[in-house]
């Protein structure tokens, strides 16, 4: 049987402390992802993507088939028994921040935590699978974060940047071969330095003044000593 299955158009949208309760697990967040990266799998399936117990896959994909994150598309039968084929219900999620924006700050933490784990023992299961540092690992690891004065322009820049590499990755998910690859970011604006851009940027020209007058005197001291 064919197992393609394309998510549908419907709209999840985020506005309640429950509906974050879907998503903010490490497990739950690693069999959405699978999902949406390779297509409908059985419960085993995604088991074994994940190393968890069949047992406990099973309990959070009830989870998930409940609040319609996950269908169930098919079944399959698998010796004597029937195996439940799961695909991913929407990728179209939408965050309310009118209803309750409390609780959208709360789920957004608790996003930024969940996400957290999940890039931790995903980048420790790869680090305990290789056995060095091959090319393509050094070539393209990367772990890092950037904080910035950005103009309103800029900031709409690197967010188009960021869409366009979720766009690569929506492009590349139809092959069935190659490496896969995980990438993980929070972008947000820190408000209160925004709020005051004088103050930061004084105190920025000030060390700097002063780096380079120590800088000064220690070069003068050099040539003194040198004289």
């Amino acid at each position: 049987m064919s197992r393609k299955q394309s998510p549908t158009e419907e709209v999840f949208y985020i506005r309640r402390r429950e509906d974050f309760d879907l998503i903010c697990s490490p497990i739950r967040a690693s069999i959405l992802e699978y999902l949406v990266a390779f297509g409908p799998m059985s419960a085993r399936e995604i088991a074994a993507r994940i190393e968890r117990s069949a047992a406990l896959t099973h309990h959070h994909l009830g989870i998930l088939n409940r609040g319609g994150l996950v269908l169930e598309v098919a079944r399959e039968k698998r010796g004597k028994h029937l195996e439940r084929v799961f695909a991913i219900g929407t990728e179209n999620w939408k965050y309310d921040f009118e209803t309750d924006p409390q609780a959208i700050a709360e789920g957004m933490l608790r996003i930024a935590r969940t996400w957290g784990r999940h890039a931790e023992r995903l980048l420790a299961r790869v680090f305990r699978d290789q056995q060095n540092f091959s090319p393509r690992m050094q070539r393209t690891l990367a772990v890092r974060a950037e904080t910035g004065r950005l103009s309103d322009a800029s900031a709409d820049a690197v967010r188009e940047h960021l869409l366009a590499i979720r766009q690569l990755f929506e492009k590349e998910r139809k092959r069935s071969e190659g490496e896969v690859y995980q990438i993980f970011w929070s972008y947000f604006p820190l408000e209160k330095a925004a709020n005051k851009p004088e103050l930061g940027r004084k105190k920025g020209e000030n060390r700097i003044k002063k780096s380079s007058q120590v800088a000064n005197k220690q070069k003068n001291a050099k040539k003194g000593k040198a004289g």
